[in-house]
């Protein structure tokens, strides 16, 4: 299987490629009223408005840095009744990299109201925390992500 590698801060983390849809230069982002703060706003992209999750505030409570290779990560997520595109913003999209699925430890610690880190690869640039996008839309986000959807 092969994985998109990325920094978060000095820590490496990596979306399983086949999951993801498009990986785009930062964008205009509009601001989401109410948004938590995990929520950094939305862009337009091929005529509908994605949202997007910071993936830094998210597990490290401080905003990705916007630099020349920051990146939204695009990936169609699949609710129970309703599907969308979901952009994940990440800092030091650096590489792709190999691995088998019995190489993935399991997390060292796993937080049910949290989920979306899967397990932890070791590779040469040190531990690597796999996650799986789907989860990261926690149901808290549902209202503020899918608010014209659900009404």
């Amino acid at each position: 299987m092969q994985a998109l590698l990325f920094r978060l801060g000095p820590e490496h983390f990596a979306l399983n490629l086949a999951e993801l849809t498009a990986i785009l230069p930062t964008s205009r982002i509009v601001p989401i009223p109410h948004a938590p703060p995990e929520i950094c706003g939305e862009f337009n992209w091929r005529g509908r408005m994605v949202p997007i999750i910071d993936l830094r505030q998210l597990f490290f409570g401080r905003p990705c840095e916007w630099t020349l290779i920051t990146r939204l990560i695009v990936f169609r997520w699949q609710g129970r009744t309703q599907r969308a595109n979901v952009a994940l913003r990440a800092e030091g999209i650096t590489d792709t990299i190999d691995y088998r699925p019995q190489d993935l430890q399991k997390p060292s610690v796993a937080d049910p109201e949290r989920p979306g880190i899967v397990g932890t690869l070791v590779s040469s640039v040190g531990a690597v925390r796999l996650l799986d996008p789907q989860a990261l839309v926690w149901e808290k986000f549902h209202e503020v992500l899918f608010r014209e959807a659900a009404s």
